[in-house]
C-alpha cells in the first residue's frame, strides 16, 4: 500500500518551480561560547511537510526557534515567503526590526510546542480564539467562530467549553494545534508535539498532523522522533546532527538506503530492536 506521503505527492505534486516558502542561508547560531547552529542551508517549497530528524542537541528546535523568531540568529539568513525574518539588511549587517513588525511576521509562523501552554483560567475556546483577536485583529464573533472551526478540525467540537485542567494530554495538544490553524499561517512548526504525551496518546495527535499533512495547504515543519510517521507523512526528511544538516531526501531514500554512517547509526535504534 502506498504512504501518505507518495499519495499526496502522485495527487499534488509539489511547486518546485515557484516560490520558495522558506529560504535559510548559511544560518549560524551561539548561545555564549557555544555555536548551535554551524552553517544551515536549507529551501522549502509552499505547502511541503519537511520532517526534521536527529539526535538529541543537534540543533533541531534552535532551527524551528530561529525561523519564527523566538531566538535571534548572529549570522546568516532566513527569508519567509521572500521576506527576511526578523531583521533588515543595512551596509550588509543584520539590524533587528522592532518588536511590533517582528510579531506580524511571526504571525504567519505559527509553532506548537511540546508542553501545550495553554491559558488554565481559559476554555479552549477562548486559548483558540485569543491569536486571531489580539494578533489578526478579528471580532470577537468571528474569532469564536474561526476557533469552532478548527476545533472541530481536529476533533474537539465537544469540548469547546473545556478547561485545560479537563482534557488530556492528547486533547491539550490539540487544542495547540487549532490556536496555531486558527492564525491562518502560511507555515506550521511543530517541535517535539509528542514527546510529553503518554504513550496512548501520541496516536491521536499524529493522526491530526497527518490530517493537516494530506490537506495540501500550510507548509508543515516537523521535529519528530516518530520514525513510522515521518516515513509515513514526510515529503522530505532532513537529518541534523551536531548543528549541521548532515543529510536530507525522500523518506524511501533516507530510510532504506542513508549514506552516512551517522545516520545509518541513528535510524538502528528505532529499527533494529
Amino acid at each position: 500500500m502506498q504512504d501518505t506521503a507518495t499519495e499526496r505527492r502522485a495527487a499534488q505534486p509539489r511547486p518546485e518551480q515557484g516560490g520558495k516558502m522558506i529560504v535559510i542561508q548559511d544560518l549560524h547560531k551561539w548561545f555564549g561560547q557555544y555555536e548551535v547552529l554551524r552553517g544551515i542551508d536549507l529551501e522549502v517549497t509552499p505547502g511541503e511537510v519537511l520532517v526534521i530528524i536527529g539526535p538529541s542537541g543537534s540543533g533541531k528546535t534552535t532551527l524551528l526557534r530561529c525561523i519564527n523568531f523566538l531566538e535571534e540568529y548572529q549570522q546568516g539568513r532566513i527569508y519567509i515567503d521572500g521576506k527576511l525574518m526578523g531583521y533588515r539588511e543595512q551596509g550588509g549587517r543584520l539590524v533587528k526590526l522592532p518588536d511590533r513588525e517582528v510579531s506580524k511576521m511571526r504571525a504567519d509562523v505559527a509553532m506548537v510546542f511540546q508542553l501545550f501552554n495553554l491559558f488554565p483560567h481559559m476554555t479552549a475556546l477562548e486559548n483558540v480564539a485569543l491569536g486571531p483577536m489580539k494578533v489578526r485583529g478579528l471580532s470577537k464573533q468571528a474569532a469564536y467562530a474561526r476557533a469552532r472551526e478548527v476545533l472541530e478540525r481536529v476533533g474537539l467540537a465537544d469540548k469547546v467549553e473545556a478547561y485545560p485542567s479537563k482534557l488530556s494530554g492528547g486533547q491539550q495538544q490539540r487544542v495547540g494545534i487549532a490556536r496555531a490553524l486558527a492564525m491562518e499561517p502560511k507555515i506550521i512548526l511543530f517541535d517535539e508535539v509528542t514527546s510529553a504525551l503518554d504513550p496512548e496518546l501520541v496516536g491521536e495527535v499524529l493522526a491530526v498532523m497527518k490530517q493537516l499533512a494530506q490537506s495540501h495547504g500550510v507548509t508543515m515543519l516537523v521535529v519528530t522522533h516518530e520514525m513510522l510517521f515521518a516515513r509515513e507523512v514526510a515529503d522530505r526528511i532532513v537529518f541534523m546532527d551536531g548543528g549541521k544538516i548532515v543529510e536530507q531526501g525522500t523518506p524511501e531514500a533516507v530510510f532504506t538506503s542513508p549514506h552516512s554512517e551517522r545516520l545509518r547509526a541513528f535510524l538502528k535504534r528505532f529499527f533494529e530492536r
